[in-house]
C-alpha cells in the first residue's frame, strides 16, 4: 500500500497494431455507402485531398445506425472501445504494411469519426515492412509534414518526453519482411537509407521524430547485439531515446533474471547515449555507392533464386519443416497473411524453418554474389576499409560471419537427400555455390582464416563450439520423423511421431539461440 500510494496502480501501456489494407477496406465501403464510388480506385493524390477535407470538417461522416459488414465493423469497433476507455492504457497505433500517407490519415480520420477526442488521439505510427515501402517511406512522411491538416494536428503526446521539439512523429521500420523480400544485405541497406532521409526530412520541418525499431530474435530479422545495433545507426537517427521489440525467447535471455535484466538496461542506456553523444561519421559518397551495388546485386540473386524459380517453393517445402511446423502450437499469429506462396508466407516461420534445418539461408541468400563481383572488379582493398572504419558495415559483416558460424552444411544435406526429390537438386546447386562464395567474401572482407577467428570473437567462438555441435544428433532425429510422418501421414504411430518431431524443434532452437 505505500508503494501503490506514491507511485500508483498502473501495468504497461498497450499498443494497437492492425494491417492497412483492412483501414482500406473499411474507407472503401464507407465512401461506396455515400455513393462516391470505391475508394480503392481513387489515385494517392484523390485518397489524400478527400482525407484532408473530411478531417477538416466538422460534420460527421458516418451515419448512426448504418450496417456495416463484420471485418468493417470489427475495424470501427475498435476506435469506438479506443473511445470509450480513452488513450492512457494505450501507446501508439501500429499500420502494419504502410504504404501510403493516406493510410496514416485514414486512421486519423476513423478515430474521430468513432469519437476520440482530437486533444487525446493515439499517436498513429505507420511501419515500413518491405524494400520498396522503405524506399518509399520518405515521400510518404514528405507528403504528410506537408499536409496542412496533419502538420496542425500533431502533437506530442503525455507519454513521449519532450526534448525540445514540438511536435513528435514515430516511425516503425520493419526488419523482417524487409529481409524475406530482398535478402538481409538489402534489407539492412535499405534501413540505413531510410532512417537517413527520415532523419534530414523530419529536422527541415521541425518535428522530433522516434524511430521504432520492428526487430525480430534471429539475425535474419534484424536480431543480434543491441550494443553493436544501436552504435551502427545513421548520424542523428538516436536523439536521446529509441524504441526497439524484444520477441519470442528473447525476452527471456534479455529480461529472465534480474541481474540479466540490469546488464541488459545498461547496455541499452550506454549504447544510445553514446550513438547520441557521439554519433558515428557519415561514410562517404565511394562507400555508399559500393554498398548500395553490394545491395542491388545480392537482391537480384535473392530474388533469382527465391521468387523467380519456379521450382524453388517446392524445394523450401520438401527440404524444411515448415508445413509440419505449422501443425504445432507454437507462434503467435497465423503462419501466412493470405493464401499464396512465400510473398504471403510470414517472417517468422520463413526463418524458423531455415534455422531447424541450420542453413539460415535467408541470412546470407545473395551475399557471396555481391561481394564477389566487387572484389573481381578489385575493391577487396575498399571493402575491407570499410569493415574497419564504418560500424554500419562491420556489424552487417560480423553478424554474417557468426551466423555462418552456425550454418552446418552437413546437417542441411543430411534433411537434402532424405526429403528433397531428385528433379530438385537442381536448386540446391545455386545455393551451395552461393554458400561457399559467401563464406569466401566475408573471411576476405574480415580478414580472418576462419568464421569468429578475431580475438573479440573468443566467448562467441567457444560457445558455438561447445553447443551447436550437441545439436547434431537432435537435427538427424529431426529429419527421419519428417521422412516417416511424410511417408505415411496415417500410420499407427504418427502421434508419437509428432511429439517426437516437437521434441526435436525446440532442441534445435535452444541450441541455435532462437527460433526465427
Amino acid at each position: 500500500l505505500w508503494r501503490v500510494h506514491p507511485f500508483g496502480l498502473s501495468l504497461p501501456r498497450l499498443d494497437i497494431r492492425q494491417e492497412s489494407t483492412r483501414h482500406l477496406e473499411a474507407i472503401d465501403e464507407i465512401t461506396s455507402e455515400l455513393g462516391l464510388g470505391s475508394y480503392k480506385t481513387w489515385s494517392e493524390t484523390t485518397k489524400v485531398q478527400w482525407l484532408t477535407n473530411e478531417l477538416h470538417s466538422k460534420r460527421p461522416l458516418l451515419a448512426k445506425g448504418t450496417v456495416w459488414s463484420p471485418k468493417v465493423q470489427e475495424v470501427l469497433d475498435v476506435f469506438s472501445l479506443i473511445a470509450e476507455v480513452g488513450s492512457e492504457p494505450f501507446g501508439a497505433y501500429v499500420i502494419s504494411m504502410a504504404t501510403d500517407a493516406s493510410d496514416v490519415l485514414a486512421v486519423r480520420l476513423l478515430q474521430a469519426e468513432q469519437g476520440v477526442p482530437a486533444a487525446n488521439h493515439l499517436r498513429v505510427v505507420p511501419l515500413f515492412e518491405t524494400k520498396g515501402d522503405l524506399e518509399k517511406s520518405p515521400e510518404v512522411m514528405e507528403t504528410l509534414f506537408s499536409n496542412s491538416w496533419y502538420s496542425a494536428n500533431l502533437s506530442s503526446p503525455p507519454q513521449v518526453p519532450n526534448v525540445g521539439w514540438q511536435p513528435h512523429q514515430e516511425v516503425m521500420l520493419g526488419y523482417s519482411d524487409s529481409a524475406k523480400d530482398a535478402g538481409r544485405l538489402a534489407s539492412v541497406w535499405s534501413l540505413h537509407k531510410a532512417q537517413e532521409a527520415l532523419v534530414e526530412i523530419a529536422a527541415r520541418h521541425k518535428i522530433k521524430l522516434n524511430l521504432f525499431h520492428g526487430r525480430g530474435g534471429s539475425v535474419g530479422r534484424g536480431g543480434g547485439p543491441q550494443y553493436l545495433a544501436t552504435l551502427s545507426q545513421p548520424a542523428g537517427s538516436v536523439q536521446g531515446w529509441m524504441r526497439v521489440t524484444v520477441q519470442g525467447e528473447v525476452i527471456d535471455n534479455f529480461f529472465g533474471l534480474p541481474s540479466i535484466a540490469s546488464h541488459t538496461m545498461e547496455r541499452y542506456t550506454t549504447s544510445v547515449l553514446k550513438a547520441t553523444l557521439m554519433p558515428p561519421k557519415a561514410p562517404s559518397g565511394e562507400w555508399k555507392e559500393v554498398m548500395q551495388r553490394l545491395s542491388e546485386i545480392s537482391c537480384d540473386k535473392y530474388r533469382d533464386i527465391v521468387y523467380n524459380d519456379p521450382e524453388f517453393i517446392e524445394y523450401f517445402r520438401s527440404a524444411t519443416p515448415d508445413f509440419e511446423l505449422k501443425g504445432l502450437n507454437l507462434g503467435s499469429r497465423p503462419a501466412k497473411r493470405k493464401q499464396g506462396g512465400i510473398e504471403s508466407l510470414r517472417a517468422i516461420p520463413w526463418m524458423f524453418a531455415w534455422t531447424q534445418t541450420r542453413l539460415q539461408l535467408p541470412v546470407w541468400l545473395g551475399v557471396g554474389a555481391a561481394l564477389k563481383a566487387e572484389i573481381e572488379a578489385g575493391n577487396l582493398e575498399m571493402l575491407q576499409q570499410m569493415y574497419q572504419d564504418w560500424p554500419f558495415f562491420r556489424s552487417t559483416i560480423e553478424l554474417l560471419d557468426m551466423v555462418l558460424a552456425k550454418t552446418n552444411k552437413g546437417i542441411s544435406s543430411y534433411y537434402e537427400s532424405l526429403l528433397v526429390p531428385d528433379e530438385l537438386q537442381g536448386i540446391a546447386g545455386k545455393i551451395w555455390a552461393d554458400l561457399a562464395d559467401t563464406e569466401a567474401g566475408i573471411l576476405k572482407v574480415s580478414r580472418q582464416s576462419a568464421h569468429l577467428g578475431a580475438d573479440e570473437s573468443a566467448d562467441s567462438r567457444l560457445s558455438i563450439s561447445q553447443r551447436v555441435p550437441l545439436v547434431d544428433p537432435i537435427n538427424v532425429l529431426q529429419a527421419n520423423c519428417l521422412l516417416r510422418m511424410r511417408h505415411d501421414e496415417h500410420a499407427s504411430d504418427i502421434g508419437e511421431l509428432r511429439d517426437a518431431f516437437a521434441i526435436t524443434v525446440q532442441g534445435v532452437a535452444a541450441g541455435m539461440g532462437w527460433t526465427g
